[in-house]
């Protein structure tokens, strides 16, 4: 969940998505608005918060909230951990209970200027 910290009384937004734990979460060095989570069940998912409230199409919903730009679902085992390039945009590792790293990158289909138009660089 996102939370003021002027008034921890009510949550501003929750992130829905994973289906079991989330273990980590790291901010992108390049976007201000871009987060990463990894969870338990073997993904990992990148979320751009400047989505949050956007309408979508009845289509775009099954795919998820609008918030939630990619998921990474390569993974055979639970995640240990992941982390962003920074030298690179977009670029990500994560490794696994499974014994791999997998260095992957998003694709600019993904975050381009008619989709990601909320991204700000950072």
């Amino acid at each position: 969940a996102l939370w003021d910290l002027r008034n921890l009384n009510e949550k501003l937004h929750v992130l829905r998505g994973h289906q079991e734990e989330v273990i980590q979460l790291s901010w992108s060095p390049h976007h201000e608005a871009v987060l990463g989570t990894a969870s338990n069940d073997k993904r990992t998912f990148i979320w751009d918060l400047a989505k949050i409230g956007q309408e979508q199409s009845s289509k775009e919903a099954e795919r998820g909230p609008p918030e939630l730009l990619f998921v990474h679902g390569g993974h055979t085992n639970r995640l240990s951990d992941f982390c962003w390039n920074p030298a690179e945009p977009w670029m990500l590792a994560s490794c696994g209970d499974d014994n791999v790293l997998q260095a992957w990158q998003i694709a600019s289909t993904i975050y381009g200027q008619e989709q990601g138009e909320g991204l700000m660089d950072h």
